[in-house]
């Protein structure tokens, strides 16, 4: 299980991920994914590393992989499930850097997103 930091986006976004870690063979693949992810949002950045192990913290990392960047109001609408990833990024309310240098990590930062949306 990840540590949840004592952000609020972060403690969130870690709980719903931490949800995903109880299956054994997720948390396998995501251990394999060699790639850090920065979900910026209008108040401040939170970073996530998928490595043998899968951390967070507040603020950018060097590098990210993909950068996700969007409102917090758009993370409440997903939540909300008022609209979707696909939708929200299709109208620019997800804005995503690193896609074409890297869209296998995408698909699977976008799959994990989508099952931890699906609950």
């Amino acid at each position: 299980m990840m540590k949840e930091p004592t952000d609020f986006i972060g403690n969130i976004l870690a709980k719903l991920i931490n949800l995903q870690l109880e299956n054994s063979s997720m948390r396998d693949k995501m251990a394999n994914w060699n790639m850090s992810v920065v979900l910026d949002t209008d108040y401040y950045p939170v970073s996530i590393r998928f490595d043998k192990t899968i951390s967070m913290k507040t603020g950018s990392v060097d590098e990210p992989t993909l950068i996700f960047k969007m409102t917090f109001s758009t993370i409440i609408s997903l939540v909300k499930k008022e609209t979707s990833m696909i939708r929200a990024m299709l109208g620019g309310s997800i804005k995503v850097r690193g896609l074409l240098q890297n869209p296998t990590g995408a698909y699977r930062f976008y799959s994990l997103m989508n099952s931890i949306l699906k609950g």
